[in-house]
């Protein structure tokens, strides 16, 4: 019963997103379909941090990779043969995965703190092979490619639900295998995980490719959706933008994460500007990232949990 509730809702929005391009400009869906691949990249966030309690700061390492990954199979900078775009977003998945088994196998030895940091200097390290050479990157300014998800707005924004979907469901399918369960079991205790017989230096880094895999995929098909490469998909803010629509949305829980990522980026692109102006004509410095902040700290004192389990939690309570 419980899951035939869940399927109806899942059709439900499916048949909602589907419908958005009937009564709303493209110049919002195109937003729309940005945010449905920012959500990827703040589920595969959650996959990790979320499901062992590890935090890792440096997650747009494997967005820039699967995006210039992607971006280089589309353009002639290093001769190398042209994939076809669903196969060139596949390809930055897979580097990005092998990029993360490397430096999982490297890092995730190390616990709390320690790993936290050397994962935040990550994203510092590979910026600078965007700057050293910028003949095949791009340097500052990035490059453009000529193949995209799809020729018009809207049919872009339909490749984009397909592609959140169909990651999102992957993710959610592991964290609720026997995989998820080990994963759950490391982040509540890992010594007692170890004495019970897991591996948790095997499952830690599984989860540490599983988040690399889907973070390059959507940082490749965010190349293919707007056409140009560029180290913003590498940087601290955007880094910052993901941690804060999963706090917010509630680790450990991919759903939480999905709609903290739709809101967190749509308020950010679109909704806060009108806000923002209003207090242009005052002498308060008010911006879209303090508002942003102000309600990471309103939703900590309210829901520390985060907004999805607060809502279930409160819900539950209504109905008992």
């Amino acid at each position: 019963m419980k899951g035939m509730k869940r399927v109806i809702a899942l059709a439900i929005t499916l048949a909602f997103a589907a419908s958005l391009p009937l009564y709303i400009p493209e110049a919002f869906i195109y937003l729309l379909g940005l945010a449905l691949l920012f959500a990827i990249l703040v589920v595969s966030w959650d996959v990790m941090v979320g499901y062992t309690g590890y935090v890792n700061l440096g997650h747009t390492v494997f967005v820039g990779i699967g995006a210039y990954t992607a971006a280089l199979l589309q353009s002639q900078r290093l001769a190398l043969p042209t994939l076809p775009v669903p196969a060139s977003i596949v390809m930055g998945g897979f580097v990005a995965a092998l990029v993360g088994l490397f430096i999982g196998i490297v890092t995730l030895r190390l616990r709390g703190y320690y790993f936290a940091l050397v994962t935040a200097i990550l994203p510092l390290v590979f910026m600078q092979t965007v700057f050293i050479w910028p003949d095949i990157f791009g340097g500052e300014e990035g490059f453009t490619i000529e193949h995209g998800l799809a020729g018009s707005v809207v049919e872009k924004y339909y490749a984009a639900l397909l592609i959140a979907f169909v990651s999102i469901a992957v993710m959610l399918l592991i964290v609720n295998s026997p995989v998820g369960l080990k994963l759950k079991a490391i982040r509540e205790d890992e010594e007692l995980a170890e004495a019970v017989g897991i591996d948790t230096v095997k499952y830690k880094i599984m989860a540490f490719v599983i988040s690399s895999f889907f973070a390059g995929i959507g940082g490749a098909a965010i190349v293919h959706y707007r056409m140009v490469v560029a180290p913003d998909l590498y940087d601290i803010p955007l880094m910052l933008l993901v941690i804060l629509s999963a706090v917010i949305g509630g680790l450990g829980t991919i759903y939480g994460p999905m709609i903290g990522g739709l809101l967190i980026y749509l308020a950010k692109n679109w909704w806060l500007k009108e806000v923002v102006d209003v207090f242009r004509f005052t002498a308060l410095p008010i911006n879209d990232d303090v508002i942003l902040y102000l309600i990471l700290i309103v939703v900590a004192i309210l829901m520390p949990e985060g907004v999805y389990q607060g809502i279930k939690e409160k819900l539950k309570k209504e109905r008992g």
